[in-house]
């Protein structure tokens, strides 16, 4: 089955890219972004030798589109020689408890069955969340292919392995690294909460603080420039301003953080848990802690709005981005199954024999029988006795050709039924987002290689400071 892959811009483009941003630089806090690259790289123990590309994502049970990500940083890291970061959202909540798989009925039809792993406290980021020892498979899963099995297991078996992790986010990352290791060196793990800790983030929270009404004016007008972003803006007050943290709660629950619990953060960093929001963490990320950064199609869409943010409120060009993803889907139905046009012949068929049986023997509808009631229907007066007789005959007339053609009508709906299910299984055959262990280890082998040879060009020597 063939891998849909989509990388941008092509990898010459990578390589430029990234000299062009050490070549433009810049300053923060009388300190250039070279030097705040190196201390932050040293702070979060990263390569201080050569540049770096990165990517992340929530630790989540990823798809294949994720997984290219992973592929695209590891290729590209490999062929010219750069350094590797993995960024863990550890500040991301909820949706991690579990999976869903594919799983075949007595009858033959495709469904979708949740694995249920833990139940998470809702709204504890997973960095908070304590690590935990996944619930057994259930003992019959009934799944469409070997490999779904296989890869179930193994996940459940990798998150277990690792359940004396210090919270629930590094031990789905350190799970995820066994599951990728097939085709994906580990990259060194950078938590978001641990970006909260660096001398940089602590300048830039200074400026912010300084005058977070223009930090909050700036950013709400960069998200407002990418509405397809779907990022909302910050409440602005005399009183209070919002800004792009999370502020954790004693319960360990999240709620957004205002400026003056970022003035009670710089005061006392022990008083309170920050997190950084998506925008805030991206800035961090693209602005020290990498050279080029990978992101899905998504995830693109909302930096956008960072970039403008970030180029306005500090007068700084992030790092660049980049964009993999790709579209792998189980090979869950046999060449040859029904297209989606077939249910709308079967279901017209069959309502044409339901309404009109005669028009089997026909071959034409409305049929003759069925235009000489609708006629007679028609030529009686309106709520006339006639009228309703004659309607009530019609039906009465047509019950008794749908028996006379019995085995037409009967044949139709066997037709129109088994179009229905292949319409089903056509829905949980076309999802790309099974998690990528479920898949066949030749489909991700062959994802894999079309990653490498898509950021095959010849290497350049990185001529920027770090």
């Amino acid at each position: 089955m063939p891998v849909d892959l989509f990388i941008e811009p092509d990898c010459p483009q990578w390589q430029s890219l990234t000299e062009q941003h050490h070549a433009a630089d810049g300053a923060l806090a009388r300190r250039t972004l070279a030097e705040w690259r190196a201390g932050t790289r040293h702070e979060l123990g990263l390569a201080v030798d050569r540049p770096i590309i990165a990517t992340g994502h929530q630790t989540l049970l990823w798809h294949p589109g994720i997984l290219a990500k992973y592929l695209a940083a590891h290729s590209f890291a490999r062929q010219n020689n750069y350094g590797t970061a993995n960024l863990i959202v550890d500040q991301h909540a909820d949706g991690f408890g579990g999976f869903d798989i594919p799983v075949r009925r007595r009858d033959d039809t495709l469904a979708v069955r949740r694995i249920e792993l833990t139940t998470p406290r809702p709204s504890v980021p997973m960095g908070l969340h304590e690590s935990f020892k996944p619930a057994p498979l259930p003992d019959s899963l009934q799944p469409p292919l070997p490999a779904v099995a296989r890869g179930a297991q193994r996940i459940v078996d990798a998150i277990a392995a690792h359940h004396d992790a210090p919270n629930a986010a590094q031990q789905m990352a350190r799970a995820l690294n066994d599951l990728m290791q097939p085709w994906i060196d580990p990259m060194p793990p950078v938590c978001a909460s641990s970006l909260i800790a660096t001398e940089f983030n602590r300048a830039v929270l200074s400026i912010m603080i300084d005058d977070p009404q223009h930090c909050a004016m700036l950013y709400n007008k960069a998200v407002a420039a990418v509405p397809e972003a779907g990022i909302g803006p910050l409440l602005i007050r005399d009183d209070y301003v919002e800004l792009p943290l999370w502020r954790i709660r004693p319960d360990g629950t999240r709620m957004h953080a205002y400026d003056n619990d970022v003035q009670d953060w710089l005061d006392d960093p022990t008083s309170m848990t920050l997190m950084p929001r998506a925008l805030f963490m991206t800035a961090l990320i693209r602005l020290v802690m990498c050279d080029i950064f990978v992101h899905g199609t998504g995830a693109a869409i909302y930096d956008r709005a960072m970039e403008l943010w970030v180029r306005d409120w500090l007068a700084l060009m992030p790092a660049p981005k980049v964009v993999a993803t790709a579209d792998v889907y189980l090979p869950l139905l046999p060449d040859g199954a029904a297209r989606e046009s077939d249910l709308a012949d079967a279901l017209q068929k069959y309502r044409t024999l339901w309404h009109d049986p005669a028009a089997a023997q026909m071959r034409a509808h409305p049929s003759n029988t069925k235009q000489q009631w609708l006629a007679q229907i028609n030529n009686a007066p309106r709520r006339s006795l006639e009228r309703r007789q004659a309607f009530f005959k019609m039906h009465e007339s047509l019950d008794a050709l749908r028996h006379h053609h019995a085995e037409v009508v009967l044949n139709a709906e066997q037709q129109m039924r088994t179009a229905e299910r292949a319409a089903e299984n056509r829905a949980v055959a076309s999802r790309r987002d099974w998690p990528f262990p479920l898949y066949p280890t030749e489909l991700i082998d062959d994802l894999a290689e079309a990653v490498h040879q898509s950021l095959s060009c010849p290497p350049r020597q990185f001529a920027g400071r770090n």
